[in-house]
């Protein structure tokens, strides 16, 4: 194979918006990457971005081998076909001056880069389904990176010369991760190892993965490999979904794409690690076609010109579950995703998907727009059009309102579909649970109630502050106490001044005072589990808001507080289409 030469990345402040391919992925090809590790060390990787690639497909970071240069290996090893194949995003990990180094060294470089694709570096890479493979030495590095920092990576295949050492078993038992009560040890990996020498140390490893997982007892015997699949366990939260696979070939082996395929489909395809706790939280899911969703797209207009020369190319997918009966009318829920997510991916970050087919409604989960404008994080300059956003405010020369967005959307499902018009949602997490309040403060009309997760103000846009006009608009509210992004929870300004534009609009009982935060329950309306909830009535005792502060939560959204916005919140609120009437349980909800 010929040697490539890596292109620059491009000026991030020269890149424009192309309407008629508004989600375009701007990279493909081979590209080099400087990664700042620490003041003083920077070191290389590549990315090879396949064309015709989409936003937030699966990643998968390659450790080379020390004695490759780097794009022969990327082409000899089958990955660029690979890749070309199924879409996939590559980065590859280099060894600095022809050798992998001590193991300090290479974490912090791993870890570093890592945290630097998570950040989107003018490419939409997707952090949940960021998956590792290591070859020869690095094997050894990978794995034991992986054990510290789990949450990097949502599987990882270590192919070489590799084990662990009874000292780092060990440590790994008794070191507490930032879960309270939860050791390193305990931590899912999905995982494929392979070694011709299995020593001691490396049935040790086998062993560690083995109980971290659940795994069964006796191994699957599969063309010469041995996989161990999990037990049945989890909750909705977390799956037990992590499979083991050994093999004794030695990674020069490995080193072919039918070889590397096996080992995405067997052990990585549908994983992910969304966020959720300090650990993050492994579920494993079909693909959306599999399933019956079903991808949309059209021209919508941004609301910039009168004329509505401003069109963009809208993308949504819609999932009409099995369970439901389609010869009735039947609710629809819209969920949003957080910014950089996309509609293909938030149906399983929140769980949606699963409590649609459970529950018997529908769901429609869209594509946020995507604003063209310089960002810089961490060590590095990129765009946030690879960080698809909610615009909850005015539409822009190149922005559309997406506001503008939901009234077409509600539009053409109700057209479209048999929904029942009363029973019309909307949730959705960070950005998304930005948009959720702000369909309750800008459409009340539209929706029976919302429920934002992760997010204190629709107003991201520097619109004025919003308030609420028209019908009256029940939300549940969600909050996660190891929030950085939303320290105190509901104790702070911005959320006294929700629960009192609440408590003045629709003359609640319990203002914002009536109750006290982020003090593990001492004041509040009730708590079960993780879950502290303090609820704002009318004068009829109908709970028309419901904040939750879920203890051991990060920015992130769980599927169980998304079941218990609809099971225990949503579902009881119905709004007539024609006179907007709001109705709790089938009786009028009404002012005093």
């Amino acid at each position: 194979m010929s040697k490539w030469t890596a292109q620059s990345l491009p000026d991030a402040a020269s890149l424009t918006v192309d309407p008629k391919h508004y989600y375009r992925q701007v990279l493909h090809g081979y590209y080099n990457f400087n990664c700042v590790v620490s003041e003083g060390v920077t070191r290389t990787a590549k990315f090879y971005v396949p064309e015709g690639s989409v936003y937030n497909q699966p990643t998968v970071f390659l450790m080379v081998p020390a004695q490759y240069e780097t794009s022969e290996f990327l082409q000899d090893s089958g990955w660029k076909d690979l890749a070309d194949q199924m879409g996939l995003y590559i980065v590859l990990m280099e060894a600095e001056n022809g050798a992998w180094g001590e193991d300090e060294k290479e974490i912090a470089y791993i870890t570093a880069l890592n945290e630097d694709v998570n950040f989107r570096p003018l490419f939409c890479a997707f952090s949940s389904k960021f998956f590792a493979y290591g070859y020869g030495e690095a094997a050894a590095i990978l794995g034991r990176q992986s054990r510290l920092f789990p949450k990097c990576w949502a599987g990882v295949a270590l192919l070489g010369q590799t084990g662990m050492s009874a000292q780092e078993l060990a440590g790994l038992q008794q070191k507490e991760t930032r879960v309270p009560g939860v050791y390193y040890s305990q931590v899912q990996m999905p995982v494929w190892m392979s070694c011709p020498v299995q020593d001691e140390d490396f049935d040790r490893m086998v062993e560690y993965y083995r109980a971290a997982n659940h795994s069964e007892d006796v191994p699957q015997e599969m063309d010469g490999h041995k996989v161990w699949q999990p037990k049945k366990g989890g909750t909705v939260d977390e799956h037990w979904c992590s499979v083991v696979g050994v093999d004794t070939l030695g990674w020069e082996a490995c080193m072919t794409a039918g070889y590397s395929k096996m080992i995405y489909e067997v052990v990585f395809q549908g994983v992910a690690r969304f966020p959720g706790n300090a650990n993050g939280a492994l579920r494993r899911y079909p693909s959306l076609e599999e399933r019956g969703f079903r991808k949309y797209t059209a021209p919508v207009a941004g609301g910039y010109y009168d004329d509505g020369r401003d069109t963009y190319q809208r993308d949504w997918w819609v999932y009409q579950p099995d369970t439901i009966d389609t010869t009735k009318p039947f609710p629809v829920v819209f969920v949003f995703h957080g910014a950089g997510g996309s509609g293909d991916e938030i149906a399983d970050r929140t769980g949606w998907g699963d409590l649609a087919k459970k529950y018997g409604f529908m769901i429609i989960c869209p594509m946020a727009s995507v604003p063209n404008r310089v960002r810089n994080v961490t060590n590095m300059v990129t765009n946030e059009m690879f960080r698809a956003m909610w615009n909850t405010g005015a539409p822009q020369p190149e922005r559309p309102a997406d506001l503008l967005f939901v009234d077409y959307l509600y539009n053409w499902v109700t057209s479209n579909y048999n929904v029942d018009k009363s029973r019309v949602y909307a949730s959705g997490q960070s950005s998304g649970g930005m948009m959720s309040w702000a369909c309750a403060c800008y459409r009340p009309d539209l929706f029976a109630a919302t429920a934002p997760v992760s997010a204190k103000t629709p107003d991201i846009e520097n619109t004025p502050q919003p308030f609420v006009n028209g019908s009256i608009i029940p939300v549940m509210s969600n909050l996660g106490l190891l929030d950085g992004m939303f320290k105190g929870g509901f104790g702070t300004p911005d959320a006294r001044m929700l629960i009192e534009r609440w408590h003045d609009a629709f003359h609640l009982t319990e203002n914002w005072d009536s109750y006290t935060y982020d003090d593990g329950g001492k004041n509040c309306s009730s708590q079960t589990g993780l879950f502290t909830s303090y609820v704002y009535h009318n004068h009829q005792g109908f709970p028309i808001l419901r904040c939750v502060e879920a203890s051991t939560k990060t920015h992130a959204v769980w599927p169980s507080e998304c079941e218990m916005a609809w099971t225990e919140f949503m579902q009881y609120f119905t709004k007539d289409p024609d006179t907007k009437e709001l109705y709790y349980k089938g009786e009028k909800v009404t002012l005093a």
